[in-house]
């Protein structure tokens, strides 16, 4: 199976008239920040929007952030510079839960085309993206991350683009034990307009539980083909996506976005590689539908997970029984408990249950 994704995005907002003083600036900037609230719901649909100074997006000094949860959306602005214009940053989770929790309130699906024609519907800003990564998904379609990337460096296939020209970007990897996990096509520097990087997902899900973890252990395989698009590139997807009516037509831009700058070529044959003709063959899908993920919080399970192998806690426990036996595990464990009806918790921990501990509630034990 095949699925394409929005993944994360930024998107940048300008006043349609600037303010005569600098001075005028920041009231403006509020006004618009509240104009792009009320036309998204955004805090219908995303929660409360808290004021702060930091955790913005680089460069930006004021703005505002969800508060308590646990993805990164940020709304940010600068008081002295208004050629910055207003920063708007969805993380892929937090764009992930907007969509879920958008289609639950108001019973539709909204996709990126829908969400931009909603918040452009005003007489105070126009937008663009400065930002969009485009990610195309193998699920269960026996593909190799590593396959793909030793073939690559043996010259044995090439990245062209769809004119046929070469693509010459750099080539990197991260690999472990002769396996590679991800590699990258293109520079991650600030000033690069597009990078791939191709990766097992199922791993990277499982590894940090991610918030598509359940669907990461229940796939055999999964791999993504993730595109980045700053600068001039973005821009110009912006101005696609305000001709966009149907999914489907949004499926073939982005498709086409990532195809058109990566397409994979067998060397010898000089023929398309046969996942790069799937990508294509998506182009031709005429009842195609997105698919909508439910995004689960892991934080608790990633603490869980630590105490289980990183935190030395098995090795102590394993280490008393092998001296003293069940009897002794017994009072060691008893000794344990007591110590922890005398833990006195930090402002941290007590913050972390403020933040998350309705979320778990509704999502119930994590002892698997």
């Amino acid at each position: 199976m095949l699925d394409v994704q929005t993944d994360e995005f930024t998107l940048v907002l300008q006043p349609n008239r600037r303010p005569s003083y600098i001075e005028g600036w920041e009231g403006m900037a509020i006004n618009l920040i509240n104009e792009f609230v009320r036309l998204s719901n955004l805090e219908t649909v995303l929660g409360e929007l808290k004021e702060v100074s930091h955790s913005l997006p680089q460069g930006y000094s004021n703005g505002f952030v969800c508060d308590n949860k646990p993805y990164y959306f940020a709304i940010a602005y600068h008081t002295d510079f208004i050629q910055m214009g207003i920063c708007i940053k969805f993380s892929a989770h937090a764009w992930m839960a907007y969509r879920k929790q958008y289609e639950s309130l108001f019973n539709s699906s909204i996709q990126i085309h829908q969400f931009l024609k909603n918040v452009n519907n005003n007489a105070l800003y126009t937008s663009r993206l400065s930002r969009i990564d485009i990610a195309i998904d193998f699920i269960n379609e026996k593909l190799n991350v590593s396959t793909i990337y030793n073939q690559l460096t043996k010259k044995n296939q090439i990245i062209k683009t769809a004119a046929g020209r070469k693509n010459h970007s750099d080539l990197s990897a991260i690999t472990k034990n002769n396996i590679t996990s991800t590699f990258y096509v293109g520079s991650k520097g600030k000033s690069i307009k597009s990078l791939l990087r191709v990766y097992d997902k199922k791993k990277e899900q499982i590894d940090t539980l991610g918030v598509r973890y359940e669907e990461a252990i229940n796939c055999e395989s999964w791999v993504r083909f993730e595109s980045v698009f700053k600068g001039a590139y973005a821009h110009s997807l912006s101005k696609q996506l305000e001709t966009i009516n149907t999914d489907v037509e949004l499926k073939n831009l982005l498709v086409s976005a990532l195809t058109d700058r990566y397409q994979f070529y067998y060397v010898k044959s000089e023929k398309l590689t046969t996942y790069t003709k799937k990508m294509l063959n998506l182009l031709n899908q005429r009842n195609f539908m997105f698919n909508s993920p439910s995004p689960r919080n892991n934080l608790l399970e990633q603490s869980q997970m630590h105490v289980l192998s990183g935190s030395g806690l098995f090795p102590y426990l394993f280490k008393v029984w092998h001296i003293w036996g069940d009897e002794g595990l017994k009072k060691c464990v008893e000794f344990l408990q007591d110590e922890f009806e005398n833990y006195e918790p930090t402002e941290e921990v007590l913050l972390w249950l403020k933040k998350y501990s309705v979320l778990y509630t509704k999502q119930g034990y994590p002892f698997k």
